[in-house]
């Protein structure tokens, strides 16, 4: 994720729940999930805010990410062999953000 898109996301928050942001900021959570895509930061942001009453901080943002990446696995199984389940609600959402980055390629 660039710099832009990381005041875009930053704008997305803002829109949801009305904090307030400067340059300062953005260079912050810059430093923290410029790793990340951006189509899934911002699908983690609505995971986050349809599911969680807490002040969205950029951990959330990382942990909805790891979630959506370890849901496009599929079902596996843990270290003791038992079968984990796909998440359903992680799936659709990182398929959203595949399907809203191959238009925007496309």
């Amino acid at each position: 994720m660039n710099i832009q898109e990381t005041a875009a996301l930053l704008t997305r928050i803002q829109i949801i729940d009305n904090r307030r942001f400067e340059e300062a900021t953005v260079l912050a959570w810059h430093e923290l999930v410029a790793d990340l895509d951006y189509g899934l930061a911002v699908e983690a942001v609505g995971l986050h805010f349809r599911e969680s009453t807490a002040y969205l901080a950029p951990a959330h943002v990382r942990d909805g990410v790891e979630r959506m990446l370890l849901a496009a696995l599929g079902e596996r199984e843990d270290e003791w062999g038992n079968r984990v389940d796909a998440d359903p609600v992680a799936l659709a959402a990182y398929r959203r953000a595949v399907a809203r980055r191959t238009e925007i390629e496309s």
